[in-house]
Parts: C-alpha cells; structure tokens; sequence
C-alpha cells in the first residue's frame, strides 16, 4: 500500500506523494485555443484578471456580442506574466521578427481603458 499506512483501523493516505512527480513527466493538457486582439486587465485585492476579447465580435439582436476568455491570475502570477510577455516581446522585435513594436520605457505610457484604432484605406 503505497503512501497508506493502517493506524488503529484507520487508513492514512499521503497526498504529497500523490503529487510528487519528475520534471520531465509533466505534459500540458492545453483544453482550448482562440486567437485574442484585445485584452481588458483588472486587478482587485486579491487577484488579477484577464478578459482576453475576440474583436469586433458579431452583431445579434442590435447588440454586439464579443466572445472572450478571462483568465485569473494571483499578484504573483501576474506580476511573472508580465515580465515575461516584456521580454519574449522584445527579443522577438530585437531578433528582427516583428513589425510594427517600439518597446516603452517604463512608465512611459499611461495605463488607460480607452482603445484606440488606426484605419488604413486601401484600394482592392
């Protein structure tokens, strides 16, 4: 009886060893992907959130309805995503594999809700 252990007719059960595993048996179960062009950021006393949005979304009913995906995250968690978007974003500008990036400085740019959109003609 691995991890169980009989004390006075009672069963002990381990769970730590339940979740001990090595490294390189870990495999990610990905359940779902969607592509997301824009990303509504909240953050409370207790956790961050991600509404990561598919846009413009589809008009039903006189309403727009845009499918989205939110992702909760702790302080920690978060604060570890966001370095490591920065620096997987600029090294992909830096190796030259990305257009239209200019890295901010920090604290450069204001944190805003608003979304701007730029809108190019071009003749078909």
């Amino acid at each position: 009886m691995d991890g169980e252990e009989k004390k006075g007719g009672k069963m002990v059960i381990d769970l730590r060893e339940m979740y001990e595993y090595e490294p390189s048996d870990l495999v990610p179960d990905i359940g779902g992907t969607v592509y997301s062009n824009l990303a509504y950021v909240q953050a409370t006393h207790r956790d961050v959130f991600i509404d990561f949005l598919q846009m413009p979304g589809v008009k039903r009913d006189g309403k727009m309805h845009v499918q989205g995906t939110r992702v909760y995250l702790s302080h920690a968690a978060a604060q570890k995503l966001a370095g490591a978007l920065a620096g997987t974003v600029e090294r992909v500008y830096s190796d030259g594999a990305m257009e239209h990036y200019r890295p901010e400085k920090a604290g450069e740019r204001e944190v805003s809700t608003q979304v701007s959109r730029v809108t190019k003609e071009r003749t078909v």
